[in-house]
């Protein structure tokens, strides 16, 4: 399976590159414990502020650093030399699991930063002037594609004659069905009471969308 593999030469580097504040998100991240500068454990501490799932595995030749990484909850230790066939091995353990544990996100560019939000976690999207803004809870994030691309985006996966995960309740706007609470034919109550306006024309498209959904 195709992969995308960033190599960094340092913590520091990693911190730099990605935003100490705003890590972007990978599957696994693979750390030497033993490096020049802040050690891998460090750096390991700082992507678990910001990050409490992502894979860690660590690189080193001392077995004693084992017991070490217990509160930073590494999800493999792996001896060096590291060899190619155990590599390889890890990442057909790796792979399965993301099969079985895959949840759909989207990649949106905030502000100069790839921003990976989990769809569960949209509330619903909409035209803001010329940008587009997604609703995530008490969380907004703004940004530069149109209204037409992100929905595109949201509704790409979504199989030929089933519902997509997001429907327009008016021309500049699109809820996420399952966060849907109830559908009135002037607004639609989105989880903890957020309400969104829907339009005449999209009432019908909307409510039935919402029934087929839940049947």
């Amino acid at each position: 399976q195709e992969c995308i593999v960033d190599v960094f030469f340092s913590a520091e580097q990693f911190l730099f590159e990605l935003g100490e504040e705003k890590l972007v998100p990978y599957d696994l991240i693979l750390l030497d414990i033993s490096m020049t500068g802040m050690d891998g454990f460090t750096l390991a501490r700082k992507i678990r502020k910001n990050d409490t799932n992502i894979r860690i595995v660590f690189l080193t030749s001392d077995p004693s650093h084992v017991f070490d990484g217990y509160e930073i909850e590494a999800w493999r230790y792996m001896m060096k030399p590291l060899s190619a066939q155990k590599l390889y091995e890890m990442l057909d353990v790796l792979t399965l699991e993301l099969a079985d544990r895959e949840v759909p996100y989207v990649l949106l560019e905030v502000a100069g930063e790839s921003v990976k939000v989990e769809q569960k976690e949209i509330l619903y999207v909409a035209v803001d002037g010329h940008y587009t803004t997604v609703y995530c809870g008490d969380k907004q994030l703004t940004i530069k594609e149109s209204f037409g691309e992100v929905l595109n985006c949201l509704n790409k996966d979504a199989k030929e004659g089933e519902v997509p995960p997001f429907v327009k309740c008016h021309r500049s706007a699109a809820v996420n069905l399952s966060k849907v609470r109830r559908i009135g034919r002037q607004v639609c109550i989105l989880e903890g009471e957020v309400e969104v306006p829907v339009s005449r024309g999209m009432y019908q498209q909307l409510n039935q969308a919402f029934i087929q959904k839940n049947r």
